[in-house]
């Protein structure tokens, strides 16, 4: 009963962007998802990237923010029968085009956060500040194109969990790079805040929260009783929201959120 209601709601998705993207070649489709280092938190022991490439194929974002990747880890090993980038198997699995942002060394490989995009280049890694101490964090930033030709820059960053000290300081470092962007841009990710913090009261105004602008509070974190913590940003200068969506699906201890952005076009003069 499950599988057909996942496949059900994955359905429900395609069908309502495939309308609008008949009618617009400009929007952006974006998935951002915690994949918990490739194991199913509700089964351990059990991989999850064969249903994340699933979801994946079946919807067809434009770009994935993906974080907790790992890379060539022990764990990985465990997990797969070999040390494995998760990145690069999904790049397999999906014909998608990706990079992997390593934040730091762990377990014999690496860890941090990954990219997929159908058509990009200028692969970064940004190092964000840690001025309290704790694991090292960075975003992957990549320029993406649509089949419009239109270009924008999109990250994927994972946030520590430890400190708000942290928190608003990568925040500030997130944000003054992005500011300094001159196409259409937006980052998404596991920001481990919520609304009600101090951090995110900070955020410019011209970065909209795309699950704020739809009224949407549902949890992204942590089930009925969780938070709502994984985020797409976006500014509100260059581009606008279509449509919000939370996955409520079980393959990680997160939910995935899918948003639809349109490129703001500037008016012909008459």
């Amino acid at each position: 009963m499950k599988i057909n209601f996942i496949s059900f709601l994955i359905v429900m998705v395609l069908v309502s962007h495939s309308v609008f993207a008949q009618k617009d070649p400009n929007l952006i489709k974006i998935l951002t998802y915690n994949i918990y280092h490739g194991e199913n938190p509700n089964q351990p022991g059990k991989p999850n990237l064969e249903e994340i490439t699933n979801l994946i194929v079946q919807i067809q974002p434009e770009v994935i923010a993906l974080q907790e990747i790992d890379s060539m880890t022990i764990r990985t090993d465990t997990l797969y029968g070999g040390k494995v980038n998760l990145i690069n198997e999904l790049i397999k699995l999906t014909g998608y085009r990706g990079y992997f942002g390593k934040a730091m060394d762990y377990d014999e490989g690496g860890y941090g956060v990954g990219l997929l995009v159908k058509k990009g280049s200028g692969y970064k890694t940004q190092n964000l500040p840690t001025p309290a101490g704790g694991e090292p964090r960075v975003a992957a930033w990549v320029k993406g194109e649509l089949r419009s030709l239109k270009e924008f820059y999109f990250a994927s960053t994972h946030f520590s969990n430890d400190t708000s000290i942290n928190r608003l300081a990568q925040l500030k470092e997130l944000i003054s790079y992005a500011d300094t962007l001159a196409l259409p841009a937006f980052f998404a990710g596991d920001m481990n805040f919520d609304p009600q913090s101090e951090e995110y009261q900070l955020i410019p105004s011209k970065w909209k929260d795309a699950g704020m602008v739809a009224g949407d509070t549902t949890a992204t974190y942590g089930g009925a009783a969780g938070k709502r913590i994984d985020y797409v940003f976006y500014n509100s200068e260059q581009l606008e929201l279509v449509e919000y969506r939370v996955l409520e699906l079980p393959h990680s201890d997160h939910f995935p959120v899918l948003v639809t952005l349109r490129i703001k076009t500037k008016p012909d003069p008459i």
